[in-house]
Order: C-alpha cells, then sequence, then structure tokens
C-alpha cells in the first residue's frame, strides 16, 4: 500500500511536538498559578507518561529531560537556574527519565505484540481464505459469524451480508432447520446434505458438516464449519438410480458402489441372490459384506477399470446363509461432467449351476476318456501280451542259464553275473511295459505340466511296437530335434498319439498290393509352434466321411465305437490346439494336430 508523505510526517513530528506542547502548558500554568514543585513534577510525570505511550524513545527521553529542567528551572529553589548538584534534583531527573523509558518499553512491547497478533489474524485469514473449501462459524446459537472467501465466491455475497443472506432450497430448509436446532439443542456435531443457491442463481448439492467448541467448563462458544460440494456425485447417483430402476425387473443382480467400493444401490435381484435387503446392504463395503474372491489382485482390476472404463470376470460370492456362488460380473465405472470416476455400476449374473455342469462334464469326458484308453488297450491286448511275454521268457532263460552255471562242480560265475544283469534289464523292461499301461488307465482330473512331446511319442511307440510289427507295418519316425514343451496332461496327449497310430494301423490292415507304412513326426513351425503329424497309407476315406469322421459314435471300421477320433478332438481343443484330418495326395489319410509352447491354456 503506498504511504501518504505528510502523514509520516506528521506521525514523526507528533510525539516531540505534543511533549514540547505538554510541558509548555504544564509550565505556564503551574507558573501562573504558582504550583508547589511536588504538583508540578506530577504534572510533568503525566506528560512523560502521554509521550511515552506512543513507544517511541527518543521523544520520551527527550520530553523526560525537557521536564527536568522545567522543574529545575521553574519550581525548584533557588527559581530561575539550573542547580542539579542537588539530591532532589537529581532524583527528579533520574524519575522522569526512568518513568519515560519503562513506560515507553512497555508500550513497546505491546506494540509489537499487536503487530504479531495482526499478523496471525492475517495469516490465519489468508490461510483460511485459500482452503479450496467453503468454511464458516457461527455462534452458539447458531447465528452464522464469518464465511471464507471461497463460500462468498460461490454464494456471490457480501461478508457483510453473510450473517443474514444464505439461500436454501425451499425443500430443504424445513430438513436443515430441524437439523440443526437438533445439533444446538445436544452439542452433537452434524452432517446434512442440502441444495444452496450460487451466483448464478443455480442450487447445487451441498454437504454441510460442523462441530462445536468448547471452554474450559464444556460450554459450547462457537461452531465451525465446512461445506463440500456433492452436485455432480448426486447427480451422478441419481443417474445411476434411475438406469438402475430399469434393472429391477431383470434377474442379474445390479448394484451401485462409489470408488471405496461402499454400496450405494442395491437392486431387488441382488436381495433375491444374495440374501440381504436394500437398507441391509447399503452402506456396507461389496467386498466385505460378499467375502468376494478375485481371478487377479484387486490392484489390477482397478487399473484395468480406470484406464478402460470396462472390466469383466468371474468372481466368487458368499450369500449371507454361506452358499458360495460364482458369478459373471461386469464392472462399469461412471464419471461426471469433468469425466472424473465417482462410481462403479456392478452387474452379477449367478452361473454357478452352469460351472457345476461343466464341471461335471469335463468329469464324464474324463472318464470317457479313460474308458477310450481302456479299450484302446483292449483292442491291443494280444500285442501288449506279446510284448511283456518276451521279457519275461528271456527273464526265464537266463535264470535256468545261470542255475546251470553255478551247479557244476567248477561254478562259472562269470556268466552267472551276466545272466543275472540281463535278469535285471529285462524285469526293468517289463516294467516299463506295465507301468505305460497303468499310465494311460489311471483315474483322475490330470495334471498340466510341462511335456516333452518326443519322449511321450516314444513311450508310445514302444508300447505300441508289438502291434505294428503283428500287422507288417513299417514305422518311420521323424522327430524335430529343437521341440519345444508344450504345457499339457502327458497321459492324454499320450492317448491322442496312440489313437492315431492304433486307427492308422488298422486302416491298413487290409491293404495287400502296396507296403504299409505309418509315418509319425513332430514339427516346430511359425503360427503353430509345435505339430504333430501321424500319416499312413491305408484306404483313407471318402468326402463325405471327412465331415463326419469326428462325430461321436461315426466310424468306418467293422467292430468300432467311434470313439477314438472324438475323444481325441476333445483332448486337443481342451489343451487350446487343433485336430485335422486329410486325404493323401496318394493312398491313406494324414491326421495331425497343433499345440502352444508352455501358453496359458483355457481352464480345464
Amino acid at each position: 500500500m503506498k504511504r501518504d508523505p505528510a502523514l509520516e510526517l506528521w506521525r514523526s513530528v507528533a510525539p516531540w511536538a505534543l511533549g514540547a506542547g505538554g510541558v509548555g502548558f504544564v509550565t505556564a500554568v503551574g507558573v501562573g498559578l504558582d504550583a508547589s514543585a511536588e504538583l508540578a513534577a506530577f504534572l510533568y510525570l503525566s506528560v512523560v507518561a502521554v509521550v511515552s505511550l506512543g513507544g517511541r524513545w527518543s521523544p520520551s527521553i527527550f520530553v523526560s529531560l525537557l521536564a527536568a529542567s522545567c522543574l529545575d528551572f521553574f519550581f525548584t529553589q533557588p527559581l530561575f537556574s539550573f542547580q542539579i548538584s542537588l539530591s532532589q534534583d537529581i532524583a527528579a531527573v533520574v524519575a522522569l527519565t526512568a518513568t519515560g523509558l519503562v513506560i515507553c518499553s512497555l508500550a513497546s512491547r505491546a506494540r509489537e505484540s499487536r503487530e504479531e497478533l495482526e499478523a496471525s489474524k492475517s495469516q490465519l485469514q489468508l490461510i483460511v481464505d485459500t482452503i479450496p473449501a467453503p468454511v464458516w462459524t457461527s455462534l452458539p446459537d447458531g447465528t452464522l459469524q464469518y464465511l471464507n472467501r471461497r463460500w462468498l465466491d460461490d454464494l456471490g455475497i457480501s461478508q457483510e451480508a453473510a450473517s443474514r443472506y444464505i439461500q436454501v432450497h425451499p425443500d430443504d430448509l424445513a430438513r436443515l432447520l430441524e437439523a440443526r436446532t437438533t445439533a444446538f439443542a445436544t452439542g452433537n456435531p452434524f452432517d446434512h446434505e442440502v441444495r444452496l443457491q450460487r451466483a448464478n442463481g443455480q442450487y447445487r448439492w451441498a454437504l454441510l458438516r460442523a462441530s462445536p467448541l468448547r471452554d474450559d467448563s464444556g460450554k459450547i462458544v462457537r461452531w465451525y464449519g465446512i461445506s463440500t460440494d456433492i452436485d455432480d456425485l448426486k447427480r451422478v447417483e441419481l443417474a445411476l438410480s434411475e438406469r438402475a430402476s430399469l434393472l429391477e425387473l431383470t434377474h442379474d443382480s445390479v448394484f451401485v458402489r462409489d470408488l471405496e467400493d461402499v454400496i450405494l444401490y442395491w437392486n431387488r435381484a441382488a436381495e433375491q441372490c444374495y440374501g440381504w435387503k436394500r437398507e441391509e446392504a447399503i452402506g456396507q463395503s461389496s467386498h466385505v459384506l460378499l467375502q468376494t474372491g478375485f481371478p487377479e489382485p484387486l490392484e489390477e482390476i482397478r487399473s484395468k477399470l480406470l484406464r478402460t472404463g470396462r472390466w469383466d470376470g468371474e468372481l466368487l460370492h458368499r450369500t449371507r446363509d454361506g452358499r458360495l456362488l460364482t458369478v459373471a460380473s461386469r464392472w462399469s465405472l461412471q464419471q461426471d461432467d469433468q469425466a472424473r470416476p465417482v462410481a462403479i455400476l456392478e452387474t452379477n449374473n449367478d452361473v454357478t449351476p452352469r460351472r457345476r455342469a461343466e464341471d461335471d462334464l469335463r468329469r464324464a469326458q474324463g472318464e470317457l476318456a479313460r474308458v477310450g484308453r481302456a479299450l484302446t488297450i483292449g483292442e491291443m491286448a494280444a500285442s501288449i501280451a506279446h510284448e511283456v511275454n518276451q521279457p519275461l521268457s528271456a527273464i526265464v532263460n537266463n535264470v535256468n542259464a545261470c542255475v546251470r552255471w553255478l551247479a557244476g562242480d567248477a561254478p562259472n560265475l562269470d556268466e552267472a553275473r551276466e545272466a543275472v544283469r540281463r535278469i535285471a534289464r529285462d524285469a526293468i523292461r517289463a516294467s516299463d511295459i506295465v507301468k505305460r499301461i497303468r499310465g494311460l488307465l489311471k483315474r483322475g482330473d490330470g495334471e498340466r505340466a510341462r511335456v516333452d512331446l518326443n519322449e511321450a511319442i516314444r513311450e508310445v511307440v514302444a508300447l505300441a511296437q508289438s502291434e505294428i510289427r503283428r500287422s507288417e507295418v513299417a514305422l518311420r519316425m521323424d522327430l524335430a530335434p529343437d521341440l519345444p514343451p508344450v504345457l499339457g496332461d502327458r497321459v492324454q496327449l499320450q492317448q491322442v498319439v496312440l489313437n492315431l497310430i492304433v486307427n492308422g494301423v488298422e486302416a491298413m490292415s487290409s491293404v495287400e498290393d502296396r507296403p504299409r507304412e505309418l509315418f509319425v513326426g513332430t514339427q516346430r513351425g511359425e503360427a503353430d509352434p509345435v505339430r504333430v503329424t501321424v500319416r499312413d497309407s491305408g484306404s483313407g476315406f471318402d468326402a463325405e466321411s471327412k465331415g463326419r469322421i469326428f462325430d461321436a459314435f461315426y466310424t468306418t471300421k467293422p467292430g468300432g465305437m467311434g470313439m477314438g477320433l472324438s475323444i481325441s478332438r476333445a483332448i486337443v481343443e481342451s489343451h487350446g490346439g487343433r485336430l485335422t484330418a486329410e486325404r493323401n495326395d496318394g493312398p491313406g489319410a494324414t491326421f495331425s494336430f497343433t499345440l502352444s509352447q508352455e501358453a496359458e491354456l483355457p481352464p480345464t
């Protein structure tokens, strides 16, 4: 602020002029009235005190010395002469000067305290005015005392008019007065939602909160309050409620929750699905109330929701009576006019019966696959028996030979040891064959793990080797050396390969005029990282059969059940792959299936 030089000059000169004038006036009056030295000293002391109240040292000292001089010259014997050697003259000078200095010091401190107080008040005023929310205070009886700058600007009124003018919507006035009256009577904090008129004449929803300030005796001396603009939230709530009301007739559970997961709306279908009434659910945390189980971390779900505005997936919810539900959930982020997220609309569809049916179907498919493996093994029973009989016969022969070499007068220990080694080797061979058969016939849901397809195929070929030789089939294998592992069920994948090998061998059983050749190979491609191919030189199939070859119970073999290829396709598709059949350019057919290398598989 620009200061007036004339005013500043007057403020500087005024204490000097006042002091000199006061001393002169007291001197003139005292001399005229022939006042005593004591009375004159008292009057001079009064002038010094008045000048010292200004808190300035120079004028105070000047007036003190001037008063002491006038007292000595005009009122102390001998009159009209300066003699300050006497003790009383010295005492007068000290008393006047000391009084002036003390009063000046006190006045200076008082002025500094007053300035600090004014500075603190200005700083506090600045802080309150810059708070990004309307703040107000009122007297204990509710009389409005102060509004900060933010609220004055919103309302478009002055501080002077604030005590008599805050326009509340007529429909909200009675409820506000009732809430305030109750709060002021009980002394309890209160909060209330009302519509307040703004400077542009429009009404906006606001949440008023207030708490009392009490003195040491507990008496309320002032109320402090704050107003929060909730108009955007109220509009969104209204819009969502109107939208959700249209869904009251749907069978889907619909509820609205804020960004803190507090339920704001709960439709009738949600009441029927979860068991909680609307008034019981509203205000509760949805994830706590429903004991939600998430398919991924909640932070990642929130991040995707805020980024894209939508999320969908399956959740686990617990009902009021303790039942566990699987729901297909869809979340939609709701925003205000400024595109700020304010709420979440959640729609849930109970898919528990469907999931149970799918689980039952998977178990039935697994059991059917096991039966299919058993049938395949049954068809190969003669070959498997021959395959097992070979190491068993070798074991018997080696045992007899070992007995002979040990029974002589001079036992041949070297030959006996070699026979025992051959016995152990053949026993392991027989055990491996039995293990493969048991593995293919085992019951269970299967385990997904890293599978080396080349190794799995070699095991299947070893199991089917006798059947291949008995059928006079020439087997050729070409397994890619750099084949990456796949993620899957080893036994199920081996069943697919075994089914395709057995089908190929049986397809060539009637071939007499050309070689019976079976090819088993693996390849690593680009679009389909891993491919398994089984090609035969049998009778093949016609165009009509190609469209039905993977159908359940469809077969071209006498006595066949038509389940092998159907089961094989279901297994491959459950692993995220694809099984195909093509007629060769020459005789026979080619079956192949593709798998992804260690990719994330669909649920089984």
